[in-house]
């Protein structure tokens, strides 16, 4: 994540960045006292959150925020100040969220987990499989997986659901063919969906996800990014960005489903 303080008061915006580097670690959180040097430093990059001082000397934050929002309209802009009376005002610009002075970590993890607009996590995992809506798969430049077989692919979502546990053909059969008897021509059926769902993946450069063991077949969850995964990790973006819907294609997901929307604290790894 990428986040920026604008205050003219610079320890205030220095103690912000220290509260952020402790949230988020692995993030970009820089400081400006200058709103000229911000903006520039918000055409040239990419930023997902601004804390923005209302009050400040020349310009308002309030009237900044307009020429944040020209140059980067999708960066969530939080305003930060001492006096409550701005809230009104500030809500009225339509801003991702408002903080009150002194500010505390608290205060800032609060809104990082109701941001307006979405933060992109960066992907680390060879794969970013998408399971709240419907199932879909995507390779590390973010463009969708093609599956030769869509049993292929819906053998890959009971895998993703099963989070690593290797699954024997007689499982896969009972999943993906629920109705039919478990016979020889439906086992061979399963082994070529996996040699295909095999061949799609060294394509997009995945192959290393799928795992094999003695006559039964998983995923290494450590290799892909996964909303499920984090929901179930205790994400809060995941838990937020959860609205009731998983793997909607899949009959059989609907069992899980039925896990997620009880507390998640319950199901979490």
């Amino acid at each position: 994540m990428v986040t920026i303080s604008v205050d003219d008061q610079i320890e205030v915006g220095k103690e912000i960045v220290s509260m952020m580097n402790e949230i988020d670690p692995q993030g970009e959180h820089r400081a400006f006292s200058n709103m000229r040097e911000a903006l520039k430093f918000l055409k040239e990059k990419h930023t997902d959150v601004v804390w923005l001082d209302v009050e400040m000397p020349g310009k308002s934050g309030l009237e900044f925020s307009l020429d944040i929002k020209k140059v980067s309209g999708n960066t969530n802009i939080v305003f930060v100040t001492g006096h409550e009376e701005f809230a009104y005002q500030s809500f009225q610009l339509h801003p991702s969220g408002f903080v009150l002075k002194p500010v505390t970590k608290e205060a800032l993890q609060r809104e990082l987990d109701n941001l307006r607009f979405r933060v992109e996590k960066e992907t680390t995992g060879l794969l970013r499989v998408q399971c709240f809506g419907n199932f879909e798969v995507f390779d590390k430049t973010g463009q969708p997986v093609k599956f030769q077989r869509k049993k292929s692919k819906e053998l890959f979502a009971y895998m993703i659901d099963r989070r690593g546990a290797l699954c024997s053909a007689n499982e896969l059969c009972g999943a993906l063919f629920e109705d039919r008897e478990q016979d020889r021509s439906l086992k061979s059926q399963i082994r070529v969906f996996l040699l295909k769902l095999r061949e799609d993946m060294a394509k997009v450069g995945a192959e290393e996800v799928l795992v094999k063991g003695w006559n039964a077949n998983g995923v290494d969850c450590s290799k892909i990014d996964c909303d499920y995964f984090d929901y179930l990790n205790g994400d809060s973006y995941a838990i937020n960005n959860f609205q009731g819907e998983y793997m909607t294609q899949y009959s059989w997901a609907e069992m899980t489903l039925g896990e997620l929307t009880m507390k998640p604290e319950s199901f979490y790894f």
